[in-house]
C-alpha cells in the first residue's frame, strides 16, 4: 500500500509539471474600444468605427504584439482595475448605471475574435466586471478585445490595467502513459493478494 501511495504521489508531481500558468499584463486606454459606438453590439455588426472619440479597437498584446489565446490554455482568469470617466472619477468595472446593448453602463466588457486586426467575432459580446474566469473559445486564433460599456456618454478619458493569468498546457511527459499502466498493474496484483 505504501508503494501505492507513493508512486501516486509520484504520478501527482508528473501531472502538476505538465501544465504552467502564466501571466499577461496590459494597460488598456481608456479611449480603446468606447462602447457606444457599438464595437461590442451584435445588433450593430460589432463596428470598430471610434472615430472621434478615441483610437481604433485593439486587442490585448503582450511584448510580442497581439496574443493568440487559442494558443496558450482552454481556460485564464482575468482582473481589472478601476475605470476613469471624463478624465476624474473612478468608478470599479463591475458597473453600476443601467444597462445598454444588455451590459451594465460603466463596467468592462470584452468579445473575442477571431482576428486580431479587427473583430470578427466568436460569439457575443460578454460582462467581465473587475474580475472573471474565461473559456477560450475552441478555434485556430482567438484573440481578446476589451472595453468599457460607456453607455451614450462617450466619455471615457483615463486607462484601466488587465491582469490576465492562463493555465499553458505543456504536453504530457512521455513516461505518463507507462507509469499509469504500471499504477495499476501494482493495484491489480494488491488486490489479487489480498483475495488469495
Amino acid at each position: 500500500m505504501k508503494l501505492l501511495a507513493a508512486a501516486l504521489a509520484l504520478c501527482g508531481a508528473l501531472v502538476a509539471q505538465s501544465a504552467s500558468s502564466a501571466t499577461v499584463t496590459a494597460l488598456v486606454q481608456g479611449t480603446d474600444n468606447i462602447y457606444y459606438t457599438n464595437w461590442g453590439s451584435s445588433n450593430n455588426g460589432l463596428s470598430v468605427d471610434v472615430t472621434g472619440r478615441g483610437n481604433d479597437v485593439t486587442a490585448i498584446s503582450g511584448s510580442s504584439g497581439a496574443i493568440n489565446f487559442a494558443a496558450l490554455g482552454p481556460v485564464m482568469s482575468i482582473a481589472t482595475g478601476s475605470v476613469v470617466d471624463n478624465g476624474s472619477g473612478a468608478t470599479d468595472a463591475d458597473g453600476f448605471a443601467g444597462l445598454f446593448n444588455g451590459l451594465r453602463v460603466y463596467s468592462m466588457i470584452g468579445v473575442w475574435s477571431s482576428t486580431s486586426a479587427s473583430i470578427t467575432a466568436i460569439g457575443d459580446s460578454f460582462f467581465v466586471g473587475t474580475s472573471a474566469t474565461l473559456i477560450v473559445p475552441t478555434a485556430a486564433s482567438a484573440y481578446l478585445f476589451l472595453g468599457e460599456n460607456d453607455g451614450i456618454f462617450s466619455d471615457n478619458s483615463g486607462a484601466y490595467s488587465v491582469t490576465i493569468d492562463y493555465m499553458s498546457p505543456v504536453p504530457l511527459p512521455a513516461a505518463l502513459p507507462l507509469l499509469l499502466v504500471a499504477l495499476g498493474g501494482l493495484g491489480f496484483a494488491a488486490r489479487r493478494r489480498k483475495t488469495g
